[in-house]
């Protein structure tokens, strides 16, 4: 109530990205101080048995994890340990670093309770991050790392491939699971292996140099069609996939509350938060009925409340997770989710 109240409101006379900015630099600073780390601790963690998720091998605290995008690089994972999510997936990194698309890249759209981003990818690249990550054994949560291509290099599908590669035999040793990030939405070449073909050839690449005791996911778009989508599931079995995580952001803006003339304003970009929400369940209940039993399932994509959190488990995810939804309801977020889910349970 207080960040809604009070908090929200003082962040959204900021643009997006210098809100976020803002508040992530302040984090930053904070989390060296295990003072803070128990405060917040104290404030936003749910800790209770019932919540715990065995997944992929992993033992998952709670079910809500925070998406990709938030913490590019790795920086938070010390203070965002300790507000009340069950674990985190940092990236999407590339195998080269990328100072992402000129500003402004982030934009909110109220009345939908959405974002639009067209970030670019910014990020440190595989091997600062890899460097920069804290050991395994210092971690309080599972932490997955999202893999994408670096934007605007590689253009060739060869290339493309050897990038992927890079950033996974960089980053995998590191992480309790990666997800292999195959559309983008907010770069200007970041869909082409959402076509089978191509897939099936980074998948074979992978498998080369794959750690089996890291999971292994694979990330899909808002916008893939019923079809193309169960020829990436075959090959994605195929394969052995360990996981899936769905979705990624949208170029669509069918429906939006927004005015046509602020979409046009804005411009490109992936559309994330409330409007994503039906697609995402819908997707997560298609690829549970298509896939092995025993995958792992991780639904994001406009999950905002206890409500839509329970909807998405419901359809078919063992996990869940959330980012638009905290520039709307906040921090406690997670914690309110656990809460209303050990009272259902």
């Amino acid at each position: 109530m207080i960040y809604r109240r009070l908090i929200r409101p003082l962040l959204f006379q900021m643009e997006a990205e210098e809100a976020h900015n803002f508040v992530f630099s302040r984090l930053k600073r904070w989390q060296h101080s295990e003072a803070f780390l128990e405060f917040l601790k104290g404030q936003l963690c749910v800790t209770d048995s019932k919540l715990e998720v065995q997944t992929a091998g992993l033992r998952f605290p709670n079910p809500v994890g925070l998406a990709a995008g938030f913490d590019k690089n790795g920086a938070l994972i010390p203070a965002l340990s300790a507000t009340g999510f069950g674990f985190l997936e940092i990236g999407s990194v590339t195998a080269e670093p990328s100072a992402g698309n000129r500003k402004p890249r982030m934009f909110r759209l109220p009345s939908d309770r959405a974002l639009i981003n067209r970030m670019g990818l910014n990020n440190d690249g595989a091997r600062a991050v890899a460097q920069g990550l804290p050991a395994k054994a210092a971690r309080k949560v599972p932490l997955g790392i999202n893999i994408a291509k670096t934007p605007n290099l590689h253009r060739s599908t060869e290339g493309g491939i050897y990038d992927y590669v890079r950033s996974y035999k960089l980053l995998a040793p590191h992480a309790d699971y990666t997800t292999i990030n195959i559309s983008c939405p907010n770069t200007g070449d970041g869909k082409s292996f959402e076509s089978p073909e191509l897939f099936l050839r980074l998948m074979q690449a992978l498998a080369e140099v794959r750690l089996r005791d890291v999971p292994f996911f694979i990330k899909f778009s808002a916008d893939t069609s019923d079809s193309v989508l169960r020829e990436l599931l075959m090959i994605a079995e195929e394969a052995q996939a360990d996981g899936y995580v769905a979705v990624n952001t949208s170029v669509s803006r069918d429906g939006l509350a927004t005015p046509n003339g602020e979409l046009e304003a804005i411009g490109n970009g992936g559309l994330s938060g409330t409007p994503l929400a039906k697609t995402a369940a819908d997707r997560i209940a298609y690829i549970r009925e298509r896939t092995a039993p025993g995958k792992t399932l991780i639904s994001v994509g406009g999950i905002d409340s206890p409500k839509e959190a329970r909807k998405r488990l419901q359809a078919g995810a063992d996990l869940i997770q959330i980012y638009t939804g905290l520039v709307y309801e906040g921090p406690q977020l997670p914690g309110t989710i656990c809460r209303e889910l050990l009272r259902s349970w």
